[in-house]
């Protein structure tokens, strides 16, 4: 009887573990990683600009039904930046908006770019010295594999 148990026990360890639990994957260069998608979140990713050098931040919102842009925070009107400014916030242009992304959005970033995401604050990823496509997925991820490779 207490190996029929403990029998039931690791079957119920084994079954809880590869579970699928709400992720916001972030893949870098083949390197990836999971953080818990508990309910809505905001992931900043900030960034220097490859053309003005100045800082840029994006801000989404991310929901177990994908990506919203949210805003966009610019310096200058240089290539490549938005010229459709609403307001400015100290030293930033902002475009405040609601627009569904889907369920991943990807960024092409060089060594000039030493891009950063934040999850509510707490910082999940910051880019190696290296170019490389950076992936933000909105997923399902069994619960083992999210806590090995957590952010």
């Amino acid at each position: 009887m207490k190996k029929f148990f403990l029998f039931l026990l690791l079957l119920l360890l084994v079954a809880s573990m590869i579970f699928p639990v709400k992720t916001v994957g972030i893949k870098f260069d083949g390197k990836e990683c999971y953080y818990p998608l508990s309910s809505t979140q905001t992931l900043d990713v900030d960034y220097t600009h490859s053309v003005s050098l100045t800082k840029v931040v994006d801000v989404y919102r991310i929901t177990d039904q994908g990506i919203y842009a949210i805003q966009e925070k610019w310096q200058e009107f240089l290539a490549g930046q938005p010229t459709d400014v609403q307001y400015r916030s100290g030293d930033f242009y902002v475009k405040d908006m609601n627009m569904y992304l889907g369920r991943s959005w990807e960024y092409w970033f060089i060594p000039l770019n030493k891009a950063t995401l934040r999850i509510n604050g707490r910082t999940v990823f910051i880019q190696p010295p290296e170019e490389g496509i950076l992936r933000i997925n909105v997923g399902r991820t069994p619960l083992i594999l999210m806590l090995i490779r957590r952010c």
